[in-house]
């Protein structure tokens, strides 16, 4: 197995195939990592790097990396994937029958290919198949990987037992069981006054089929200050590439099936939106909105709960990842009912760097340590280049 470098503006339609089958069959579905997504932004950033695990014509791991420091107390530039702010956890895709020597050749990779001693994962399954693959990684010679951090973020299991509903209008769930006792008192309090003020009953829509939703999302995410650039707004709206490149995305999943839009409705008054799009069976959440003169209701946190519930029950999915809320603020993840863990990991790669890598953990707290990291990084680091330059081929003479 070898692993590749490829620019996502250089992506051919053999890549796409290849890709396509590599995101339906992966170990760990992961839609941020799925051509559906991923491609509509080659204009915007066509040069972001994707590390390829291939053999035999066929992909079996990938993962998009960014340059990142290797940690903040170490300013050491690397290869990794970025913070999951927007997203959820970036973790890779990953071959099921050959997943831990996928990773192996996709770290090996950074550091033949991007002359690098570690690759950086935040956001890697705590549990599971791939952090057995990492597992499995570690014990391999000249390779070893540190957990620098843990995170236990928001997830949603859904329910085999509960039947799925096929209607395209549902009552809005906004006070499920388990929400706290005060907190559906709460909920339900903002919900009697959103029916008045919407003059009529909170019911949930599903639009994923309705080639206006976009429309309607669009306006909507810009309405208040998510619109409002000058005040911090981030509305797609605001610009026009960006816009271009959703629109696009939500057109792929939604032609493949794979778009949920789910709208919740007071009486003839639109005032919640969420977006999800699926991967092998996995639902990702990547925008949601609320309509700003309904705010003062808690109409974001009646939709997120109306929607969690609502999906949580659609026999489709496998389970539900909230993608944009991995790192959100308390009060916004508790509309989700289950929890799951994630961790930041190093994998050091080569004699020198699997050594130090194992020193990761006391760097924060030991300026010993940290000073030897460095130093036997940089020193690594220097030999890498020195064996890039003679072992590189000379240009063909013209």
């Amino acid at each position: 197995m070898r692993g590749i470098l490829l620019r996502l503006s250089d992506i051919t339609t053999a890549d796409v195939d290849n890709w396509t089958a590599l995101a339906e069959r992966a170990t760990e579905p992961n839609a941020a990592l799925d051509p559906r997504f991923l491609l509509p932004d080659r204009k915007i950033s066509g040069n972001h790097l994707l590390v390829v695990a291939e053999e035999d014509g066929k992909w079996l791991g990938l993962v998009r990396v960014f340059p990142v420091d290797l940690a903040p107390t170490l300013p050491l530039r690397t290869y990794g994937t970025l913070e999951p702010a927007d997203l959820g956890p970036p973790f890779p895709l990953l071959d099921p029958a050959r997943a831990s020597d996928a990773l192996a050749a996709i770290a090996r990779t950074v550091r033949r290919r991007l002359r690098r001693g570690y690759i950086g994962l935040r956001g890697y399954p705590a549990s599971g198949p791939l952090a057995q693959a990492l597992q499995d990684v570690s014990r391999r010679p000249a390779l070893h990987a540190t957990v620098v951090a843990s995170h236990i973020v928001p997830w949603v299991d859904v329910l085999p037992a509960r039947a799925a509903p096929h209607e395209r209008v549902h009552p809005a769930v906004t006070d499920p069981e388990y929400r706290s006792a005060s907190t559906r008192k709460e909920l339900r309090r903002y919900a009697r006054r959103l029916v008045e003020a919407g003059g009529g009953p909170l019911t949930l829509h599903d639009a994923s089929d309705d080639p206006e939703a976009i429309d309607r999302f669009v306006t909507m995410q810009a309405s208040g200050w998510k619109g409002d650039r000058e005040h911090g707004g981030y509305a797609v709206a605001l610009d026009r590439e960006r816009e271009t490149a959703f629109r696009a995305k939500t057109e792929a999943f939604r032609e493949s099936g794979d778009l949920i839009v789910l709208e919740m409705w007071a009486g003839d008054a639109h005032v919640y939106s969420h977006l999800y799009v699926v991967s092998g069976g996995v639902a990702m959440g990547i925008l949601d909105a609320y309509q700003h003169e309904y705010g003062a209701y808690s109409t974001g946190k009646l939709g997120r709960t109306a929607v969690t519930t609502h999906m949580r029950g659609l026999q489709r999915l496998k389970a539900l990842n909230p993608g944009h809320f991995y790192y959100g603020d308390d009060e916004a993840v508790k509309a989700f009912p289950d929890r799951r863990e994630f961790v930041d990991v190093v994998i050091g790669v080569g004699i020198v760097p699997s050594l130090l890598c194992r020193l990761l953990p006391r760097t924060e707290a030991s300026l010993r340590a940290r000073a030897a990291v460095m130093a036997f990084s940089r020193g690594d680091a220097l030999m890498m280049r020195a064996i890039g330059t003679l072992t590189r081929k000379p240009r063909p003479t013209p």
